[in-house]
């Protein structure tokens, strides 16, 4: 089994890479951040990616905390519109902890 390689300070690292993932989740914060309280249609849309493809990273990204979801999970109703909107201070105190893994902070 392959070792992958772990530099000195790469745990700082892990949350950030772990909760921003991909091009499409960060492209989902992007859109968010200027169009907070958006449906996943809304989303799906903008972003031209297919709507089960944006729920998937809607999903992951409710789990770590990144997103605030209106009415809460625990509420929603088959056929009820959510709302996303992001939790910017999450979101920037994960971009922080990537930038001084980075060392540009």
């Amino acid at each position: 089994m392959p070792k992958y390689a772990r530099p000195a300070n790469s745990d700082r690292a892990e949350d950030p890479i772990e909760a921003f993932g991909n091009r499409l989740r960060t492209g989902i914060i992007g859109y968010l951040r200027e169009h907070p309280n958006s449906s996943r249609a809304e989303i799906s849309a903008a972003l031209g990616v297919p709507s089960p493809t944006v729920f998937n990273a809607l999903e992951k990204m409710l789990d770590a905390g990144l997103l605030v979801a209106d009415p809460p999970r625990d509420q929603w109703e088959r056929g009820g519109r959510v709302r996303y909107s992001v939790d910017g201070q999450l979101v920037s105190l994960l971009y922080l902890q990537l930038g001084q893994a980075l060392g540009e902070v």
